[in-house]
């Protein structure tokens, strides 16, 4: 009985071991979903402000700055999570969809509700990506 125990647990351990190996992707992380929609929802919201001028709103603009820089330096330090820190970097990269349009929003003082509104959808994609991939990750077994 011991034997067959003994055989079972090792198995047990070689299958997990085997499973953790040949991960490609992180496990899901409560804290990188809550920071990735926490920031969807202000990115969106300082967004609606560009039709007034930007100067109104710089210290607005950097608290939102700081929380995404924060989500993003999270995922980024998160191991088997280049797809996450992929989808960061095509929103908030040098020549990411939201620097364009902070840009955009600097250089003209203020945006057009249409323009904005087409900006809007195209940052609101991207953080759809990133919460859903970050909600269709495997739950780790500690109870995630």
């Amino acid at each position: 009985m011991k034997a067959q125990t003994g055989r079972f647990y090792a198995i047990g351990l070689c299958c997990f071991f085997l499973a953790t190996a040949c991960s490609t992707i992180t496990t899901y992380d409560q804290v990188a979903y809550e920071h990735a929609t926490n920031a969807k929802v202000d990115t969106l919201a300082l967004m609606d402000k560009a039709t007034t001028p930007y100067g109104d709103h710089i210290k607005d603009i950097e608290a939102v700055q700081l929380e995404l820089a924060k989500a993003a330096e999270y995922d980024n330090g998160r191991p088997l999570n280049r797809y996450t820190i992929a989808l960061w970097k095509t929103l908030l990269g040098e020549d990411g969809i939201l620097k364009r349009f902070l840009v955009s929003w600097r250089k003209s003082g203020t945006l057009s509700s249409v323009f904005i509104g087409d900006k809007k959808a195209h940052v609101a994609r991207e953080f759809d990506d990133i919460i859903q991939l970050e909600s269709g990750k495997i739950k780790a077994a500690q109870g995630q």
